[in-house]
């Protein structure tokens, strides 16, 4: 064997070197990484070699061997046997104690060493509708999707004709970074390239893992400075020239005075009820001149939650839309624009008999005339009415059969079918009426001082028509959070949005768990294999060894089965309210797979092997009345007294792109289109798309992860461990570890001869290589023959 330090020859001693072997079980494992390989030897005390090491064995030399980084290579006739860095144990008469470590992977440390949000990924924005619109088609590393955070339903008015309409704001939507390019910069920046098939492919590349902000103890803040305003009753105002209502009590008409009215615990409101939840500490809400006023005590950071509950009066604008107050200015860079979705159901496609109607034509012009027909009794083109105004009602006959209504258009002395929009409603419902709105939002943070604070007196709601109602309702509140996550308009970077308190490793080993994942790192190239085991052991060309084997030595053959349990679970963190609620109901929880080891060699008991990161995501349809089809993901805990909401444990999720609505939905803001982003954990499909899931096991028909840990847990199961000698050159050994050169390498499968015959294996682990000596012991694991 020949050493070279810093690429000059060493004298080598006469003592047996033996180079540090394989094991595939670190493959799996992204700590292991960074330990790489490490052979520790004497050289002797020769003259090259004492100037090599800088004479450490004088004690007064200037020169010290470890203070400068030095290399080594250990080859073997011409063959890399190990190389890497090289650092000096001791010295003396007897020689130099040395050790070489190839030094492991530089991308393994540096992601340990790194905080998750260090990242360099390229991401500015404000947190605007703009923002979220576009990163739904965009190639943005950042997008937000719509969340639905776990909450009591709320109570209705049992005088509404539908639900409140719950309008989304930009807090109803969370960040999710796209998961490639979170592991692409993570190798990138240490200066590696990945080469991989799994990361090339859909399911990888629509991978998405939830954001964070920064979060902090605002608890002290809070109790010195916190308050909850409510109002104490209704008030309502007629919109101006302009479509305004504005909430300020110095404005005399079209006014419903301030947003809210008190703090103060215990005040009554309108109907002699104490009103609940009211605080005000520290004195800090309060009023100047009639005005609504935070001052805090000391200069401070706040945004502000607002929770607005209003009624509007409304025109039908389209089968989609209402025209009436469906926006709020409230201050400086959160003008907060919405629309009201038409909820009414049109009945064209199923009229039935002895029914009142309203019929709406939306593109109606001054003398227009129009014939509306149906099918009565199979005979098309029956005459329903005629009418010559935008909105009439008509009835179907008390009996017979009608069907297909067609409205018509008169162009000179005949009638053309109508091409514009028009829509049939039950007849309780009338061209204008009243609807319920709520939303919740929060305004970005900004810099408050006793004598800057903040007043409320500038809100007002837009979007109507000239003398349509506004009710605003005494459920409105208001509150202080000081928390630092943005608000409506606030700028935010990737550093932003990515406050996970974990290192980048801890991304890499999740990701390794749900697809039992390979990293294999060839340092000279500075290129990281990585693919699921099955891809990654069956990647390497075919290996014919039969002859190598040296039958000096004992063929051990070994089940499997004692080195594992004799159950094993895959699951992920614990969920949070909605999946433990579906976890208390269901038969299996949700997100695990179980295996039982047939062996009765198995190790007793059960191993649970949970995802070191992320918990897994119910997702649900009908928390959204303008969409009720859409499936959103729910999260948080509406049972836990101190969650604010804000951010929620880690999830992993795909994102399918925009799936089309049903036929009368709409998705709101921002977008306002008959389609939405569908993101989720697990999607059970529909007619537009086939379902998936980021589950263990099965469900709905989808095939679960445990699809990437069927071969192996089957091996371990009913398979065999061979341990044989082979008599392996130089450049054999090297090639093992070499992927690509077109010698087996670590993913081949080996044709070996054990004495009884012949079998296919991979390659499990190889022993402390001596170049000098006979043979080698190598352990594999058989393989079912091809």
């Amino acid at each position: 064997m020949e050493l070279n330090i810093d690429g000059k020859p060493c004298d080598l001693g006469s003592e047996r070197i033996a180079v540090p072997g394989y094991d595939a079980a670190a493959l799996a494992d992204v700590e292991a990484a960074r330990e790489g390989r490490s052979l520790t030897l004497t050289i002797p005390a020769t003259m090259r070699n004492d100037a090599l090491a800088g004479f450490a064995r004088d004690p007064h030399t200037a020169e010290r061997f470890n203070a400068t980084l030095h290399t080594a290579e250990l080859t073997a006739e011409g063959s890399v046997m190990l190389s890497g860095t090289v650092r000096m144990l001791s010295a003396s008469d007897e020689g130099y104690r040395i050790e070489i470590r190839d030094g492991g992977a530089g991308w393994a440390k540096n992601a340990a060493r790194r905080m998750f949000n260090a990242l360099g990924v390229d991401f500015r924005a404000a947190l605007t509708p703009e923002t979220i619109l576009a990163g739904w088609t965009d190639d943005s590393p950042v997008k937000f999707f719509p969340i639905r955070r776990d909450e009591y339903p709320q109570r209705n008015s049992p005088t509404d004709l539908l639900p409140a309409q719950r309008l989304l704001t930009v807090d109803d939507y969370h960040p999710f970074l796209h998961v490639a390019t979170l592991v692409e910069t993570i190798f990138g920046e240490a200066g590696y390239r990945i080469e991989s098939r799994f990361m090339e492919s859909e399911l990888f590349r629509s991978l998405y893992m939830s954001g964070a902000y920064a979060s902090r103890d605002t608890a002290a803040l809070a109790a010195r400075m916190g308050f909850f305003a409510r109002r104490l009753s209704s008030a309502t105002a007629k919109a101006d020239y302009s479509g305004r209502v504005a909430a300020n009590p110095n404005t005399a008409l079209n006014s419903v005075g301030n947003i809210v009215e008190t703090a103060t615990p215990q005040t009554p409101d309108a109907d002699g009820e104490p009103v609940p939840g009211l605080s005000n500490n520290g004195g800090c809400f309060g009023f100047d001149r009639g005005n609504i006023v935070f001052t805090p005590t000391t200069e401070v950071s706040a945004g502000f939650e607002y929770y607005l509950k209003y009624t509007t009066d409304h025109v039908i604008q389209s089968r989609q839309r209402l025209k009436g107050f469906d926006s709020v200015y409230l201050g400086t860079g959160a003008d907060m624009r919405f629309s009201l979705a038409n909820r009414y159901e049109d009945r064209r496609g199923g009229i039935a008999q002895n029914r009142s109607y309203t019929a709406i034509v939306f593109d109606h012009a001054e003398g227009r005339q129009y014939r509306l027909s149906y099918t009565r009794n199979g005979t098309a083109d029956t005459l329903w009415s005629e009418f010559a105004a935008r909105t009439a009602q008509v009835v179907t006959p008390a009996a017979g059969s009608v069907a297909n209504p067609v409205l018509q258009v008169r162009s000179g002395t005949r009638w053309e079918p109508y091409a514009g929009d028009w829509a049939l409603y039950d007849g309780y419902i009338a061209e204008r009426g009243e609807t319920t709105v709520e939303l919740r939002v929060r305004t970005a943070a900004e810099r408050l001082s006793p004598s800057s604070p903040k007043y409320f007196n500038r809100i007002y709601f837009h979007g109507a028509e000239e003398g349509m109602s506004l009710t605003l309702h005494k459920e409105c509140s208001l509150q202080p959070r000081f928390s630092s996550a943005p608000g409506y308009g606030s700028a935010i970077t990737f550093a932003d949005v990515a406050r996970h308190r974990i290192r980048q490793s801890e991304l890499l080993e999740a990701l390794q768990h749900l697809f039992n994942l390979r990293f294999h790192t060839e340092q000279a190239t500075r290129t990281v294999r990585i693919e699921p085991a099955d891809d990654f052991f069956a990647a390497g060309p075919a290996a014919d060894w039969r002859a190598k084997t040296d039958f000096s030595q004992p063929v051990v053959l070994a089940d499997i089965a004692p080195e594992v349990h004799e159950r094993r679970t895959w699951r992920y963190l614990a969920g949070d309210g909605a999946v433990a609620r579906f976890d208390a109901e269901a038969e299996s929880p949700f997100g695990q797979w179980s295996v039982t080891t047939d062996s009765r060699a198995a190790k007793e008991g059960e191993k649970t092997l949970a995802n070191p990161l992320f918990s897994p995501t119910i997702s649900t349809a009908g928390g959204y009345s303008d969409a009720p089809s859409a499936v959103i993901m729910q999260v948080g805990d509406r049972d836990d007294a101190q969650e604010d909401g804000t951010n929620f444990t880690p999830r992993i999720v795909r994102f399918a792109g925009m799936h089309p609505l049903p036929d009368g939905e709409r998705w709101g803001f921002p977008s306002g289109q008959a389609e939405y982003p569908l993101t989720a954990f697990h999607f059970a499909g529909d007619d537009a798309a086939a379902g998936f899931t980021l589950c263990f096991e099965d469900r709905d028909g989808v095939r679960g992860l445990h699809r990437y840990y069927d071969l192996q847990t089957g091996r371990e199961s009913a398979g065999r461990r061979i341990t044989l000698s082979l008599r392996l050159a130089p450049h054999e050994f090297e090639s093992l570890f070499t992927p690509g050169t077109g010698a087996p390498d670590l993913r081949s499968a080996f044709l070996l001869d054990t004495g009884e015959g012949t079998v296919r294996a991979a390659l499990r682990a190889v022993e402390d290589y001596d170049p000098q000596a006979a043979s080698v012991r190598c352990t594999f694991t058989q393989l079912p023959d091809a």
